[in-house]
């Protein structure tokens, strides 16, 4: 009689912690879809990637999210290679679309971009470049691009110059201070640390040239075959874009954090950084033909495709289109 009593205890004890269980798992979330992402910098344009992941936005759409800091090249090579899903590095997608790689541009953070010409404090102007050396991220790179642009704005052929190729801004930055190079577009809030430390701003590029300065870029293949977790990305990201803008407080204090690298005095140019950075976000997350058509047809210049290529096939604005609309 005990024993079948003992073993009654046990079955309703087994009973009551399977149901316990279950009622428990209903309230957690479903198993996190993982997903990596190659950033081009820790800058402003990458705050919106960042503040969705600390806030939970990638969270609450149910994806676990791998922020990977990598050259802006690098991060459209790992997304083709299928290491990683997205890529921040917009203006490398485009090149790379123009060259014939299976990439799109679908969601933009600004079409400003925050980049300046910086140059040795002995240097005054554009046009006191002829013969110098100017510092970017490579062939391709929108700190190439920027460089050229700025240049022919000034009457400069960027012949007349030696560009290089130094690397991201912070590796840049070393070899202007090191004197390796004459002048260099540097991104904010970089720009703010150098002009501080004696040198010159000559030129900001937002005011020469408009262009996608971060977003993501993923594969056709990526956005015909899984459209919802592109969904759910970008909608983290576009609330984590309105929440910076809409918030000045919160933006300014998230800049002095540790997601992002805007020098050794964060405390000092963490709010002139968001003044300049936040209002230029993209809440909508997209940019017009125009915007569309100049960056292929800066990237063309490079390049020289064989056939001239259409926004359809470089960019695509869809998904975040709907996303917006339902965020409204």
């Amino acid at each position: 009689m005990k024993r079948c009593i003992a073993i009654l205890f046990a079955a309703s004890f087994t009973l009551l912690c399977s149901t316990a269980e279950t009622a428990f798992s209903a309230d957690k979330p479903d198993k996190l879809t993982r997903v990596r992402m190659g950033l081009a910098a820790r800058s402003t344009t990458s705050m919106p990637f960042f503040v969705a992941k600390e806030r939970g936005f990638f969270r609450e759409e149910g994806l676990e999210v791998e922020l990977i800091v990598m050259q802006a090249i690098q991060t459209i090579q790992a997304t083709l290679g299928n290491s990683t899903q997205f890529a921040s590095a917009t203006g490398s997608a485009v090149s790379a679309a123009v060259r014939g790689a299976d990439i799109k541009v679908i969601l933009a953070v600004t079409d400003r971009p925050s980049f300046d010409l910086i140059a040795q404090p002995n240097i005054t102007s554009v046009q006191q470049l002829r013969g110098k050396k100017i510092g970017t991220g490579g062939v391709g790179s929108l700190a190439e691009i920027l460089a050229r642009r700025i240049l022919m704005a000034n009457n400069v052929r960027p012949e007349e110059v030696a560009i290089l190729a130094t690397g991201p801004s912070h590796v840049t930055y070393l070899s202007l201070k090191a004197k390796v190079i004459d002048a260099a577009p540097l991104q904010m809030p970089l720009t703010f640390t150098a002009q501080d430390e004696g040198f010159r701003k000559l030129v900001a590029a937002g005011d020469v040239y408009q262009t996608v300065q971060g977003g993501l870029a993923a594969t056709t293949a990526l956005l015909s075959e899984q459209p919802e977790l592109v969904t759910r990305v970008v909608r983290a990201m576009l609330r984590a874009t309105r929440l910076i803008k809409s918030d000045r407080k919160y933006g300014i204090e998230f800049l002095k954090g540790p997601w992002l690298d805007i020098g050794k005095d964060p405390e000092k140019i963490a709010a002139r950084t968001y003044d300049i950075a936040a209002p230029a976000l993209l809440e909508n997350g997209t940019v017009s033909e125009d915007i569309q058509r100049q960056m292929i047809a800066d990237a063309s210049a490079q390049v020289k495709p064989k056939q001239p290529l259409l926004p359809a096939q470089v960019f695509d604005f869809s998904i975040v289109r709907k996303v917006s609309e339902t965020l409204k």
